[in-house]
């Protein structure tokens, strides 16, 4: 992965990280017209030490060696000491609705089965009782 391929690479994890909306965004954010910052981004200026050290400015867990030559991990801290994910809050709000929502549907779920559960015992003692009337009137 060469350098340009590196910036692309931070610059998707910050709006990912919701520190940027768009690459627009961030280009305001770091002080550039949208046109500079995508000169920069796309490798056609030279790549300048202001640039990267304002870009890792927004995460400080960016690691600015990797970013420069490539050497070592995207970042200084791998979370959980493994390649963890972090997962911004505002998806993790998402997540957790879901997950209450879905965790809700189950215990209706699980109420409606034992409603049917019950139903069907009530209609074997009825059936049963029916047999049972049958059976009484053919012996008579």
């Amino acid at each position: 992965m060469d350098v340009i391929q590196r910036i692309k690479k931070v610059v998707n994890w910050l709006i990912f990280q919701e520190i940027a909306e768009n690459e627009r965004d961030l280009a305001d954010k770091l002080g550039y017209t949208k046109s500079s910052f995508s000169q920069i981004v796309n490798g056609k200026v030279p790549l300048s030490e202001k640039f990267v050290k304002k870009l890792c400015s927004f995460d400080e867990n960016i690691n600015e060696v990797w970013l420069l030559n490539g050497t070592e991990t995207m970042f200084k801290n791998n979370l959980n000491g493994e390649n963890g994910v972090v997962i911004p809050t505002s998806v993790w709000r998402v997540i957790q609705q879901q997950a209450d929502s879905l965790s809700a549907r189950d215990r209706q779920v699980d109420e409606l089965i034992g409603m049917l559960k019950d139903q069907i015992q009530e209609y074997k003692k009825v059936a049963a009782q029916m047999v049972d009337r049958v059976i009484s009137a053919a012996a008579e």
